[in-house]
């Protein structure tokens, strides 16, 4: 699988330091700092592209095997949900704030067939007889095994590290000016963010069902 990285969505970045900001930087109301953290909500910190090639062969006896390889292209994007706070996990003493966030979660992940491409040069793609071809359905049953394939595989591509230093210095800066100097952020024990298979298979049949 090969990896790629994009920033921070900026946009959520502009709207955080604007909410949080308007607090009084001189003597930071805990109130307010609460309110503000909570009502931004998902917290995106780091987008991933991850793209993964699939493959199929088909042994024929009259003609020549067939073969299939496409790329397939998902994008995860990981942070923080701040709605799930509790008043607990903020302790702020004059100028100085301790944070317990909760755990790094999968915010948004996407797999549109906009992003499946046909590697032509490999794939018999133009074959004359039926039987000396990849059918539609192993195609379809290839592309949802390599949605499968990387949801099952998350937390080998460092997301929960990568979020968490992400967030760490982005929360550090907005409390910074909003008047806090000194700054604990820690987070609540991580839980995977691979998806098993009796899970993934279960969105999977609910996904198809609506599409019937």
């Amino acid at each position: 699988m090969l990896i790629n990285f994009r920033k921070i969505n900026k946009s959520i970045l502009l709207l955080f330091i604007l909410a949080v900001v308007s607090c009084n930087r001189s003597e930071p109301d805990r109130a307010m700092v609460i309110s503000k953290l909570k009502n931004s909500a998902k917290l995106s910190t780091v987008e991933y592209i991850v793209t993964k090639v699939i493959s199929s062969k088909d042994n024929n006896w009259f003609a020549k095997d067939a073969y299939f390889f496409a790329e397939t292209e998902a994008t995860i994007k990981a942070g923080i949900d701040l709605d799930k706070l509790k008043d607990d996990d903020i302790k702020i003493d004059g100028v100085k704030i301790s944070l317990l966030l909760p755990p790094v979660e999968i915010l948004n992940f996407s797999y549109p067939s906009e992003g499946f491409k046909v590697i032509e040069k490999y794939s018999d793609e133009a074959a004359i007889f039926k039987w000396n071809s990849i059918d539609v359905a192993t195609k379809d049953d290839l592309y949802r095994q390599g949605e499968s394939d990387i949801r099952q595989n998350i937390d080998d591509l460092g997301i929960v590290n990568t979020a968490q230093k992400n967030t760490r210095l982005l929360l550090t800066k907005i409390l910074s000016l909003s008047g806090f100097d000194e700054i604990y952020i820690d987070f609540k024990e991580q839980e995977s963010l691979s998806t098993p298979d009796e899970k993934l298979l279960k969105e999977l049949e609910e996904f198809l069902n609506k599409k019937k």
